[in-house]
């Protein structure tokens, strides 16, 4: 038998019905790697160290984000803090011109007041209308008289528009340079309080055509903690009253 062939040979041995006999084939088996315990930990370690590595930079992107953010939340409340600063600012322009309005008001009525007759008659023309502000000459007075629901009678001057009232004394204390201030901030003045009172009293009895207005006459009173009783709370209605007019 030939060691090249993988039958055996017929003549040789006498057969002639031989079936060729398989000799054993060589399989290639693919050899399999194994990985070692101290390889599998290095990766492990390896794997973690990329994730905390993803999981810082993530976290750095958002600090970012929150500084950005805390940035615009800056700029826009400096912003909105302007903006008030400035409306504050116009605020306080428009309360200074309003003071400077209503102290030239005053003034042109004090003057307007002053010359005025507080009577009726009087001529006026479309070319000359001073009578209708500073009074006519007429022997009555161009006024209206109404008496308050605490039973005072305040009187207005049709013409010049000025109204006379009971004064109050908190009405009564100027700084030293004359401004009438509060109380807390001035002197009181007897003399000017005086003069007021006489003025006062002078227009209740000032003669009118006009009839007297009333309204419902009340009472006020106030209860006395020291005195355990009541008593005359006039007074604290004229003060809640001093700066009104008729107007």
């Amino acid at each position: 038998m030939s060691a090249a062939n993988d039958t055996i040979d017929l003549v040789e041995t006498g057969y002639t019905n031989a079936v060729p006999r398989k000799v054993h084939e060589k399989v290639l088996v693919p050899s399999v790697v194994v990985e070692s315990m101290d390889d599998q930990i290095k990766a492990a370690k390896l794997q973690s160290e990329l994730m905390d590595l993803e999981i810082k930079k993530q976290e750095l992107v958002a600090k970012n984000l929150e500084i950005q953010e805390r940035q615009y939340n800056i700029r826009d409340l400096k912003q909105r803090l302007a903006e008030r600063d400035i409306q504050e600012q116009q605020a306080q322009e428009d309360l200074k011109q309003q003071g400077k309005t209503f102290h030239q008001q005053r003034e042109t009525d004090r003057v307007r007041q002053n010359e005025c007759s507080h009577r009726k008659g009087g001529m006026a023309s479309p070319q000359n209308l001073k009578a209708l502000y500073t009074g006519g000459d007429g022997a009555q007075r161009s006024v209206i008289k109404h008496r308050m629901i605490n039973n005072d009678i305040w009187v207005r001057c049709t013409r010049c528009r000025k109204t006379w009232t009971p004064p109050v004394k908190v009405n009564y204390f100027f700084s030293e340079d004359g401004r009438r201030v509060a109380p807390k901030d001035g002197v009181f003045s007897q003399d000017k309080f005086n003069t007021a009172k006489h003025e006062y009293d002078d227009a209740v009895k000032f003669e009118t055509r006009s009839s007297t207005s009333s309204s419902v006459v009340c009472s006020f009173h106030r209860w006395d903690g020291d005195k355990h009783e009541w008593v005359d709370a006039n007074s604290e209605y004229r003060e809640s009253m001093a700066n009104t007019d008729l107007r």
